[in-house]
């Protein structure tokens, strides 16, 4: 599947640098607001040693990563939902995302001064949030002006979709997130066309500077306490140390992290932290023609998990043989030793695949 991190905050915050160390792109940082109004848009392959492993050997021709598009628009300001700095069209980039992923300056910068002239960060991430609901209180009351007339009408399905906007709207205009609107699985069916910002999770990333790699850092441990309130997970990257990662080559990095004390990557830690938040899971596939890592939603059964390989496969599907990619390590990698130790399983159509399985889908069409 095809997952998508929307990229916001303030300007001046560092978004764009992380963006480019994270997808190793070169979009230009504007360090005092002067931003294109088209999005930064790069797709980053997930790292997974597991693939490289299982394709060595399988002697497979091809290796296939599973990607996390990036999408980093323009700094937003007070005002961004109501067209301010053109913000509103910038937050239109973002409505298709999976998971809004929210900058927020860690960092002191006497040559980049602050929009605000000074460092807040729960401030400016309530600031950003306000701007993403009043950007969702304005689609809700559009689209609830049109169904109430239908509703009035008699359609029950508009009766049923105007009574789950009022709770989206009640919600939003107390200032609260529609994620935080306590609607049912069906209402929220009734709502995914309107691709709201605020019923997406959210993931902040602290923007610190080297100092703020260390425990204690009263910027970072700032955010840290505001997305705890909110229930959402929260991270440290280092922009700038990100960067000098980026530009050496992967075998003279490790001596880099070391010296700042990093045992990952920042896009190893995104990836976790939004794989998590998204409650994503992965399942391999192996073979000599070519290896695969495969993204699906945590709890998906077997036959949609093949379809999310081939159509036909999913129709088609008798039985998922697999194994775990672990056990095939403890078995000398040898699928011929995971079989005599009976790790090798057929599984039916209720199967409920796990992080690490590694499949071969039996079908007929």
């Amino acid at each position: 599947m095809s997952v998508s991190c929307g990229i916001v905050g303030l300007p001046r915050v560092g978004k764009t640098t992380i963006f480019n160390a994270l997808t190793a792109s070169r979009a230009q940082v504007h360090a005092f607001g002067a931003a294109s109004q088209d999005p930064n848009v790069a797709v980053a392959a997930v790292p997974d040693p597991r693939l490289d492993d299982l394709g060595r050997a399988f002697r497979s021709r091809k290796v296939t990563p599973t990607t996390l598009q990036f999408v980093d628009v323009a700094g937003l300001v007070k005002g961004s939902s109501r067209g301010t700095g053109l913000g509103n069209q910038f937050l239109a980039h973002i409505r298709e995302a999976d998971l809004v992923v929210q900058v927020v300056r860690c960092f002191e910068n006497p040559e980049v001064p602050h929009v605000e002239q000074t460092l807040d960060p729960a401030r400016d991430a309530e600031t950003i949030n306000l701007e993403l609901v009043l950007a969702d209180l304005a689609t809700v009351e559009k689209r609830r002006e049109r169904t109430l007339k239908l509703a009035r009408s008699g359609d029950e399905a508009a009766r049923k979709l105007a009574a789950a906007l009022e709770r989206l709207l009640a919600a939003l205009e107390e200032g609260r997130p529609a994620r935080a609107a306590g609607l049912k699985p069906e209402e929220w069916g009734l709502l995914s066309d309107l691709h709201l910002l605020t019923a997406k999770p959210v993931l902040y990333v602290a923007n610190v500077d080297e100092a703020g790699l260390a425990a204690e850092h009263p910027l970072a441990a700032s955010l840290e306490a505001f997305a705890a309130g909110e229930g959402a997970p929260c991270l440290r990257i280092c922009g700038q140390v990100e960067a000098e990662l980026a530009a050496l080559a992967s075998e003279e990095r490790p001596e880099l992290m070391a010296a700042y004390g990093l045992s990952e990557p920042g896009l190893h830690k995104l990836i976790h932290a939004a794989f998590s938040a998204l409650d994503l899971t992965t399942f391999l596939t192996a073979g000599e023609k070519e290896t695969r890592a495969w993204t699906i939603r945590r709890g998906t059964r077997a036959p949609q998990a093949a379809g999310k390989i081939h159509s036909d496969l999913e129709r088609g599907f008798i039985r998922l043989e697999c194994y775990d990619y672990q056990d095939w390590v403890a078995c000398g990698r040898d699928e011929k030793k995971v079989k005599e130790k009976g790790l090798w399983r057929s599984e039916g159509r209720d199967y409920v695949l796990r992080e690490g399985d590694v499949c071969l889908f039996r079908f007929n069409v």
